[in-house]
């Protein structure tokens, strides 16, 4: 990561206390001057003061920058180790490990790719110090602290955490105070992020080198978090395997093992293993797990499989009413959402079973139906699809009593997205709202479908959008990439610039590149939409800018074109200066950037955003000029109409190793198109490209009859397109026909260019007339919408 990642980003806070509306650091100034008008737009009131401003509201103030503590510090580092400069010292840096960890369990915020590999980074520096500067090491508990934190799966790749996990277990090696619960925490690293099999080969080594040092009940445990990395990385032939090495090592088979391996062959619908290895006996006769039941379920209704879930129900239900299940509460939950999805049965059916279940457990009332089994049986209805069936067992549950919880809500919320039934959902949100819960990380997905379900409304309210962000940042979320997209393009276009910086500046601090790259590119598009009102585009484009310093140099290119398109050059030299002035090289204009701004000018005229860039360009120390660079210097100069500057360039080029071009030539034949003395000229040029014997495309020979004709030479043009078959093997088109008729000076030669072509090319005349329409031109002559652009 390049400095100005910590530079721009982390360094520049907001100051709320700031007197005036909208820092300028945050939101660049439209530019002031404009060659083309736009549409008219409303502007801020200036502030003033008055006697009337005592009871006025004071202005906007934008929300602070939420920075992690110590994640500057670490990235500071990290773009010191990547410059090759002095690094922080080393008490600030272990401060800032300390700091960030702590503030990273505290919040329970999951630790992004980026993030970790700063740390990983910081820890390597670390550990490489001398043994004099060992006073400042990190303690064993900062590095156990860290390893937990790890142990949350970021929303990208896994490679740094990974890495990160393996170098705080060497370093805890290396002192030797290494536990098992290090070695589990490794493992489970391991095997959750892709790397199973290099867990599995640590668990055997760990294995047999601690027999005679840990009981096996200990060195067992660390067997399961591989079960899962297997089934996760769908390895079956290393989960059979290692299954058979483990139960030979002394491993039960409890409900766990038991459910990852039933579930492993459930997901991919092996029947027959799946058969199997449910049916195999669990160590003390225990049930299987809740999750295992469901997902055999929905096995048995994929694969049609209702005759052997049948008798799996049925063996169920006698175990509860007269086995060693009655008192089992996970397994009765099971059988209400068994009897819903398998048999189909109703509301009626289900109070009946709940009834029943009351009847055989009334001796032990924790172990009793509540609002968990309907949690369960609403969860059953989202997976149905059938939000009517949910609020049923909403109702149901106000019936029995059962007071909602944070789980109940979240659910309704869910369903009620899904049925797209938004003013519902917000009821639901209302009402977790007021209880007093920490917001859990597994249904934080929920609130982020039900911001972007907000946002995506035909008509958004933004209010109720503001309360739901609000809502969570204030319990230190961090919303979701996608979710930050929908609130900034939504109040973008609801000219709500403030809400956006908030958003921007609350959330992308704590992004991983990756993550920060898909808000990036979803700027990027919003500025390239041309449906967009061009302030729009703009205030978008100095947040992008401000918030985003790393956007790729085709992107900021791709934004100047569009700026082209819009007829605002002006604009297109701001996003040019913008790159000149760059802190990352990379990021600075190319030569190839020259050429596309000033193929930009041919198509949007204006002298004075020409003349800018040029003057940048003679102090690019960088840029050696050849041929492609001074054929768009021509093109510049002469879209300005400044012909004979353009040509001053076409003597370098003469005169230049390189030589011209067949794109030079037909640049300096329309250069000569726009000079007073250019028919001459431009006869000139063509009898010398005649006497080389060089080899003439359409374009060249189309550019030279033009620029005739553009000086009034209708006959001569007229000759020229007859011998146009011989010169370059081709007739005339319907845009050879149209480019001439254009450029002629007067409504009688047109009119007299028109009668000729009609009679002698009829067929491409017609065409030119239905294809494209006719304009009026600054003159007043009649011209057809026809699009010459320049090519460098």
């Amino acid at each position: 990561m390049r400095s100005q990642l910590a530079r721009h980003v982390l360094r520049r806070l907001l100051a709320s206390e700031a007197s005036v509306a909208l820092p300028p650091a945050f939101l660049l100034p439209r530019p002031t001057f404009r060659v083309y008008p736009v549409r008219t737009r409303v502007a801020r009131s200036v502030q003033r003061r008055t006697f009337f401003n005592l009871f006025q509201k004071p202005p906007r103030a934008l929300k602070q920058l939420d920075s992690e503590p110590g994640y500057e510090t670490l990235l500071q580092f990290r773009a010191a180790e990547t410059d090759s400069v002095r690094p922080p010292p080393l008490a600030e840096l272990i401060g800032a490990w300390r700091e960030f960890f702590a503030y990273k369990t505290r919040h329970g915020r999951v630790v992004n790719s980026t993030q970790a590999e700063c740390a990983h980074r910081a820890l390597l520096y670390l550990s490489s110090q001398s043994a004099d500067e060992r006073g400042w090491l990190l303690s064993d508990d900062d590095l156990r602290i860290a390893m937990e934190c790890l142990l949350k799966p970021p929303r990208d790749h896994f490679k740094n955490h990974v890495e990160l996990s393996k170098a705080i277990y060497a370093e805890l090696q290396r002192r030797g105070t290494n536990e098992a619960k290090d070695f589990y925490a490794l493992v489970a690293a391991l095997s959750q992020y892709g790397k199973a099999l290099e867990a599995r080969d640590l668990v055997w080594d760990y294995f047999r080198n601690m027999r005679d040092k840990e009981p096996d009940v200990v060195r067992l445990r660390h067997f399961m978090p591989v079960f899962r990395g297997l089934a996760k990385e769908d390895r079956e032939p290393e989960l059979l395997d290692f299954f058979t090495r483990a139960k030979l090592a002394g491993i039960e088979f409890d409900p766990t093992l038991h459910g990852i391996i039933t579930t492993f062959f459930a997901q991919r619908n092996n029947v027959g293993e799946t058969k199997h290895w449910f049916n195999k006996p669990i160590t003390r006769d225990l049930p299987p797990a809740p999750q295992t039941y469901y997902e055999i379920l929905r096995f048995a209704l994929r694969n049609n499989q209702q005759e052997w879930a049948m008798e799996i129900y049925q063996n169920l239900i006698s175990r509860l009413e007269s086995g060693n299940l009655r008192t089992s509460k996970p397994c009765w939950d099971t059988s209400f959402q068994w009897a819903v999805l398998l048999l189909g049965k109703g509301i009626d059916h289900v109070e009946h079973m709940i009834n029943v279940a009351f009847e055989h457990t009334r001796d032990n009332p924790n172990y009793q139906p509540n609002i968990g089994t309907m949690n369960a049986l609403i969860k059953i209805a989202i997976e149905k699809d059938d939000p009517y069936l949910a609020e049923r067992f909403i109702a149901l549950s106000k019936k029995f009593g059962f007071e909602p919880n944070y789980k109940t809500y979240m659910l309704q919320l869910e369903y009620r997205i899904r049925a797209n039934d938004l003013d519902g959902a917000y009821a639901a949100y209302q009402s977790l709202q007021d209880l007093d819960e920490t917001t859990r990380d597994k249904e934080l997905p929920i609130l982020n479908s039900f911001i972007r379900a907000l946002c995506a409304a035909p008509s958004p309210n933004y209010e109720r959008v503001l309360d739901v962000t609000s809502y969570l940042e204030q319990r230190r979320v961090t919303l979701e990439p996608e979710t930050v997209v929908s609130i900034c393009m939504a109040f973008l276009k609801n000219d709500e610039t403030y809400e956006v910086i908030d958003t921007l500046s609350l959330h992308t601090v704590h992004y991983s590149i990756a993550e920060r790259s898909m808000v990036r590119k979803a700027f990027v598009q919003y500025c390239l939409d041309k449906n967009n009102s061009t302030a729009r585009v703009w205030d978008a484009y100095a947040l992008l800018r401000q918030f985003f310093p790393e956007v790729e140099i085709e992107h900021r290119v791709a934004i100047m074109d569009a700026f082209f398109d819009r007829r605002r050059a002006d604009m297109a030299t701001h996003v040019f200066g913008h790159m000149r002035a760059h802190g990352n090289p990379k990021i600075r204009p190319t030569l190839e950037t020259y050429v596309r701004f000033m193929e930009g000018i041919g198509r949007c005229p204006d002298e004075e955003s020409m003349r800018t860039v040029h003057n940048m360009l003679k102090m690019d120390t960088t840029i050696q000029p050849n041929t492609l660079l001074y054929n768009a210097l021509m093109i510049g100069y002469a879209a300005c109409d400044l012909p004979y500057r353009a040509l001053d360039f076409w003597k370098e080029i003469t005169t230049s190793p390189e030589g011209p071009s067949y794109a030079t030539l037909e640049i300096v034949f329309r250069a000569y198109e726009v000079t007073p003395d250019g028919d001459g000229l431009a006869n000139e040029l063509w009898e010398k490209i005649k006497r080389m014997e060089i080899e003439v495309p359409e374009n060249v020979y189309t550019a030279y009859v033009v620029t005739t004709a553009a000086h009034g030479h209708l006959t001569d043009a007229k000759t020229l397109l007859e011998d146009m078959d011989n010169v370059v093997g081709k007739r005339p088109d319907l845009h050879n026909l149209g480019l001439v008729f254009n450029v002629l000076p007067s409504q009688e030669l047109k009119d007299e260019f028109e009668s000729w072509a009609k009679e002698e090319y009829p067929r491409a005349w017609e065409a030119l007339r239905k294809k494209y329409g006719r304009r009026r031109n600054e003159d007043g002559l009649a011209v057809f919408k026809l699009r010459r652009p320049w090519k460098a």
